[in-house]
């Protein structure tokens, strides 16, 4: 089956989303194709692959990347509130000035990822892999980290309470946190 993706996924979201519901068993192979501020609102690309691929600026809200790959991909700037990513792998993933508010990234494996300058507010970390992450100057309002793993990560310019922190894994190795709050974390 020869498709001209680039073609569908500029036709927009709905024709995309009715050609993957009609195509379930094709994975859409979208490594040379330009997604930057591109207005894709609501569009499914779960199981995909976007290792390396960029979509710098596109609004992708209530987008879904359920179990995609998106090793070393470029979503900086983008509008990704309420986007899943359950299960998604997203290494080294650039998020730098993205709005991941309300955004569900349960269980999404994110080891050195940036998140600089992005608003996290609301969104779900639970039980997400954030080794090594890098958080300056993010919004983490009402951000939900239950059992994510925070080992090494660093936090800078960024405030999380205790409550945030209840059961997260691996906290003796973060950087940046109020020793206040992990002292507090600790007796409670």
């Amino acid at each position: 089956m020869s498709i001209d993706f680039q073609k569908l996924v500029d036709e927009g979201v709905e024709a995309w989303n009715s050609w993957r519901f009609d195509h379930p068993q094709v994975v859409p192979d979208v490594s040379n194709l330009s997604f930057d501020y591109l207005e894709l609102a609501g569009i499914n690309f779960s199981g995909m692959n976007f290792d390396y691929v960029t979509l710098s600026a596109a609004n992708l809200t209530q987008a879904t990347f359920n179990k995609a790959s998106l090793d070393h991909t470029d979503l900086s700037d983008a509008m990704l509130c309420q986007a899943t990513f359950v299960d998604a792998d997203a290494k080294c993933v650039n998020l730098f000035g993205a709005s991941l508010v309300e955004a569900d990234l349960t269980r999404t494996k994110m080891s050195e990822c940036s998140l600089r300058e992005a608003d996290l507010t609301g969104a779900k970390f639970t039980d997400a892999d954030l080794t090594v992450a890098y958080v300056k100057d993010a919004n983490v309002v009402d951000t939900i980290f239950t059992g994510a793993d925070l080992g090494r990560a660093i936090f800078e310019n960024t405030v999380l309470t205790v409550a945030q922190l209840k059961s997260a894994a691996n906290l003796e190795a973060i950087k940046g946190i109020d020793p206040q709050v992990l002292k507090a974390k600790e007796g409670g």
